[in-house]
């Protein structure tokens, strides 16, 4: 009985640290010259965008930030709280067509649909 109730009490306090450890969440899509709200669980303290020509970050509380689309592409938004521990590790796809459009991005290689009742290529290009 004492080791179940040991073993019990260690999956309980190895539980927040799985939790955090879950999947990553799925990319945010934001329009090139459109912005997109992400609220976070603690207050943060420092905040790193990988490509800032492609998104920018601005902070409205310390607990909610505004990502702003600046051209198309990828990019990665990272926030720390004041022990510097992770907050927030999220993709940015920036699209360059706002309403009814599919950005796909593999690799360098991007190209936009025009989705309707079916989606057809409107560009394919290579981003640098």
């Amino acid at each position: 009985m004492r080791r179940l109730t040991l073993a019990f009490c260690a999956c309980l306090s190895l539980s927040p640290a799985l939790a955090m450890a879950g999947g990553p969440a799925a990319p945010l899509s934001v329009s090139a010259g459109s912005a997109a709200r992400l609220a976070l669980s603690a207050p943060v303290r420092d905040i790193v965008v990988g490509d800032p020509s492609v998104a920018d970050v601005s902070l409205v509380n310390e607990r909610t930030l505004v990502v702003l689309g600046k051209k198309a592409g990828a990019t990665t938004v990272l926030a720390f709280d004041a022990q510097g521990r992770p907050l927030a590790e999220r993709d940015i796809v920036v699209s360059a067509i706002s309403g009814q459009a599919v950005v796909v991005q593999r690799g360098v290689a991007a190209s936009t649909y025009a989705c309707g009742d079916r989606c057809s290529l409107l560009s394919a290009s290579e981003t640098k």
